[in-house]
């Protein structure tokens, strides 16, 4: 009787833990030495040059975009500051013909 209540509850514990073995979200394929440092596959991840030479190109033009973007920016930004000083100078100088006026 001892004996069938044990097997009953191993089978109860083994299924239990099988359920929660196949629920998870572990790779268990993913390589982990016995150090427990993780190395990535190589397989399939070794880019030609071309591909490389690719990447690097796409990398320069975004920089060289934002670099053009950024420079732009300071341009119209300069621009706008003389515009302002410009019709900062009108304005008093309609101010002060005004006053004279009076």
């Amino acid at each position: 009787m001892k004996k069938l209540v044990l097997v009953l509850v191993a089978l109860l514990l083994s299924s239990t833990s099988f359920a929660q073995y196949e629920s998870s979200n572990i790779d268990f394929d993913m390589p982990i030495d016995i150090d427990g440092t993780y190395s990535a596959p190589t397989q399939g991840k070794q880019l030609t040059s071309a591909q490389r030479l690719k990447l690097f190109r796409e990398q320069l033009e975004k920089r060289n975009e934002i670099m053009v973007k950024k420079k732009i920016e300071t341009l119209r930004y300069k621009q706008e500051l003389e515009m302002m000083k410009k019709i900062q100078n009108a304005f008093n100088q309609s101010m002060q013909n005004i006053n004279n006026i009076q």
